[in-house]
């Protein structure tokens, strides 16, 4: 018999969108589901949305008190082995049940925890668009908190075993807009999850939805990044990053990315107690080698292929490592002739086909990889093949503090 999931919807005021998500929930491959609607003390059409699939949900309505307490009912509730979380305007992708309980299955361990990727879905006109990972993270996604940490994780996603409640209790009712974040870290501390690199749900962008409303969201991630920082011990940072002075790297990269200034200070002037390891030195050369064994020995210098975004990310993690750049090549005409941090932009017929070293640093790249090689260029690779290798190695603390000031 294959295990019961329970997909618990927690919903208030949600009748503009709970439809679709609960069509989603009831339309999984997977047949030994049940779908849990919680009203949360809605003043809208949501009752009568909800009853209208009579027997094909459950339904529960109960006095407004917020996300918390909704899933805190539906967990009491629930009659499955797992449990699904579904916000009222979110959508699962019909496979999604199905092809997490066929890992944790395979996983032969009834308690892993499985999540995967996951799409935007703009409600203004914009669409679909994945939500693509950060390349330098792909060797530690499944590492504990990892992905909590640094926001790569889309709660919706995951799926895990209804008996982490009994170990770490149930959400928080204080928390509103945090709640799904403070249950995952709770859960997946020393634990090695399951990451599926495929998008299983579809995470709608609304002006409605409470993450948007709520003026104080930004405050409360903050917080809450703080908090799981400091209940991380000494053990744990060593089993997640190798050491605390890699873990300050990390943090003070991704707090600068998200503009979050006082957490930035604050690890900056920590990083600045710490000496830099030795062993930066060993895994620099290490990555100069490496680097050096995807081109030939007569390789002259690295072209990052399209000038984006990703590219200045890419150059100032090598230029962290002391790693030369070359050149940037990009299509666009406009870009030729320009530069990002001191570095050209050239045209495509001014590489060295013979001997450049060219990474396409493109979100999924494959397709221009293939080009590029069609075209004559030897030595090619992408910054999805590479990036976990390059950020895995210790950067030369002084050119960190020169760029972060």
């Amino acid at each position: 018999m294959q295990p019961k999931v329970s997909i618990v919807i927690p919903v208030y005021n949600g009748a503009d969108y709970m439809r679709e998500a609960i069509e989603s929930a009831l339309n999984q491959t997977y047949e030994n589901c049940e779908v849990i609607v919680v009203n949360d003390g809605s003043t809208d059409e949501t009752e009568r949305i909800a009853l209208s699939y009579g027997d094909k949900i459950r339904y529960f309505a109960k006095e407004n008190g917020g996300v918390s307490t909704a899933l805190n009912v539906g967990i009491e509730k629930m009659e499955g082995e797992y449990f699904q979380y579904l916000p009222h305007d979110d959508l699962l992708h019909p496979q999604k049940i199905e092809k997490n309980i066929r890992a944790i299955l395979e996983s032969g361990d009834e308690m892993s925890i499985v999540w995967s990727g996951w799409n935007y879905n703009y409600t203004d006109g914009r669409g679909v668009k994945k939500f693509n990972m950060p390349y330098e993270y792909s060797d530690k996604l499944t590492y504990s908190v990892f992905p909590l940490l640094f926001s790569v994780l889309n709660t919706v996603t995951v799926l895990l075993n209804k008996r982490y409640f009994e170990k770490v209790g149930r959400f928080k009712e204080e928390l509103y807009t945090s709640q799904d974040y403070d249950m995952w870290f709770r859960t997946f501390i020393d634990q090695k999850t399951i990451y599926l690199d495929e998008e299983l749900v579809d995470y709608r962008s609304h002006e409605k939805q409470g993450t948007q409303a709520d003026p104080e969201f930004v405050q409360n991630c903050i917080a809450l990044s703080e908090h799981m920082i400091s209940n991380l011990t000494e053990t744990q940072i060593v089993g997640i990053f190798g050491s605390r002075y890699r873990c300050n790297y990390y943090l003070l990269d991704y707090y600068e990315k998200f503009g979050w200034k006082n957490c930035y200070e604050k690890t900056l002037n920590e990083l600045k107690k710490f000496e830099e390891p030795t062993v930066g030195k060993v895994e620099r050369f290490e990555l100069t080698q490496y680097l050096k064994s995807l081109g030939s020995e007569k390789t002259e210098g690295i072209v990052l292929y399209c000038a984006g975004n990703n590219a200045k990310n890419l150059l100032r993690q090598l230029w962290r490592r002391n790693v030369k750049v070359k050149a940037l090549c990009d299509q666009d005409k406009r870009k030729v002739g320009t530069a990002i941090d001191g570095v050209g932009c050239i045209a495509l017929d001014e590489i060295d086909k013979a001997n450049d070293l060219v990474i396409v640093t493109k979100d999924d790249p494959e397709e221009v990889v293939f080009e590029l090689r069609k075209k004559g260029i030897i030595y090619v690779t992408s910054f999805k093949e590479i990036g976990a290798e390059i950020y895995s190695t210790l950067p030369v603390k002084q050119k960190i503090l020169e760029q972060f000031k």
